[in-house]
């Protein structure tokens, strides 16, 4: 492993903060088989959202319980199984109306990779292999060097994007759009760069003039009315182009109801509730999305706050609170507590497997020993273990800079 990447990541977590590297965050999870990803991969992504259903989970927790690295680890499952992965942080995006939370997830999609795999799919559905061209020779011209006649390939090639757009679970311009970028990508007909730029960004849900769209035949714009329909013809794309579905990780959700450095609310009242629509909305739209997986993670306050959290919001209050409830987490449940599902499984055993993965990833030999953990674990009343134990460790090899801090990130 580079030493840069290292650095990195050992400076991530002195910030209380998951590395960036997977790599390194797979190295460094303790108790791999009893983490909510892995159950959310198994009963989940293999199972009923690649049958092409769809589901929204809530995910709360302490600072440092490991909310983020939990996330982190789901989107690294998620696109190791074929899904494109998209993830969120809720202070770095707005989220109010339906159409901005549309805007946020394909602002993470590389379009252009979906349009060459449609264009291979195309292409192989005409007899070729689907990698036949290549971006120094499209289809259509190596075709012709083939001694295939231009006319009638493009019209057979037309027939097969023609579909795309005929097809009643997809929004009519979003096809145009999508199948003008793939007739492009083929090669048979041109666009010029600044139209394959506005059509990328039509279909990200981009603000663009009209006079830009209507040469393109393009006669709408995304909005707060019609992005449903375009992240159901999205979803169904996806599928069309071979991938498994979408899994979204929305992080950081309790910005909500934070305020910025001069103190005004990062969301008024009205924003906040807008956003809690949006959220409603993709709960009831299970039966319309194909293949669609969201978690939406924050901390407690949004549980406990009943002026602005979930509960202000009844319509979504209703359909996420778990009516009935045990001495043990419930897995399935669309509402999780991150922090009563660490306190089910983070033992001294685990304190100690995290500290081997520390050692052997950086080397740190912090040479914590049993009897510390115990005292770790136990001492769990305002921070999360994990961050305690993380803090521990790195603070130790660093000669105790860093024990006992209040970073504002999440481990």
């Amino acid at each position: 492993m580079e030493p840069q990447v290292k650095e990195a990541a050992l400076e991530s977590l002195r910030r209380g903060q998951p590395p960036p590297d997977v790599a390194v965050l797979e190295s460094i999870t303790a108790g791999g088989e009893a983490g909510i990803w892995n159950f959310w991969r198994e009963r989940y992504l293999a199972d009923y959202i690649a049958a092409g259903g769809s589901k929204v989970k809530f995910f709360t927790g302490k600072p440092g319980s490991g909310k983020t690295h939990a996330l982190l680890l789901l989107l690294a499952e998620a696109r190791q199984a074929g899904y494109v992965t998209v993830y969120i942080d809720a202070r770095q995006a707005r989220l109010n109306k339906f159409d901005s939370f549309y805007q946020a997830v394909l602002n993470g999609v590389d379009v252009a990779g979906l349009v060459a795999a449609y264009s291979g799919l195309v292409v192989q559905s005409l007899g070729y292999p689907d990698d036949w061209a290549s971006p120094e020779e499209d289809f259509f011209t190596r075709a012709q060097g083939q001694g295939r006649a231009a006319e009638t390939l493009r019209r057979e090639v037309q027939e097969k994007l023609d579909a795309l757009y005929h097809d009643r679970k997809i929004n009519h311009n979003f096809a145009m759009a999508f199948t003008q970028l793939c007739a492009d990508c083929l090669g048979i007909r041109r666009l010029a760069p600044e139209q394959r730029e506005t059509l990328t960004g039509w279909l990200k849900g981009n603000p663009i003039p009209a006079k830009a769209l209507k040469p393109l035949r393009i006669f709408t714009r995304i909005d707060r009315y019609n992005a449903r329909p375009m992240m159901a013809s999205f979803l169904h794309l996806l599928r069309l182009c071979g991938r498994r579905g979408l899994c979204v990780a929305v992080d950081s959700l309790e910005a909500l109801l934070e305020r910025g450095p001069a103190g005004r609310a990062l969301y008024g009242r009205t924003a906040r509730n807008e956003v809690y629509e949006s959220v409603r909305q993709l709960v009831d739209d299970f039966a319309g999305f194909e293949g669609a997986f969201f978690v939406f993670a924050g901390r407690p306050e949004l549980i406990h706050d009943e002026k602005g959290g979930f509960k202000s919001y009844e319509a979504l209050w209703m359909r996420i609170q778990s009516e009935v409830s045990g001495s043990r987490p419930n897995r399935f449940a669309d509402l999780l507590d991150q922090d009563a599902l660490v306190k089910e499984f983070f033992t001294v055993e685990r304190c100690l497997e995290l500290q081997d993965g520390l050692n052997r990833v950086f080397a740190l030999g912090a040479g914590l020993v049993r009897e510390d953990f115990s005292c770790l674990v136990e001492a769990v009343s305002m921070f999360s273990p994990v961050r305690r134990v993380v803090e521990a460790i790195v603070g130790a090899a660093d000669g105790g800079a860093g024990a006992g801090g209040e970073p504002d990130g999440e481990i």
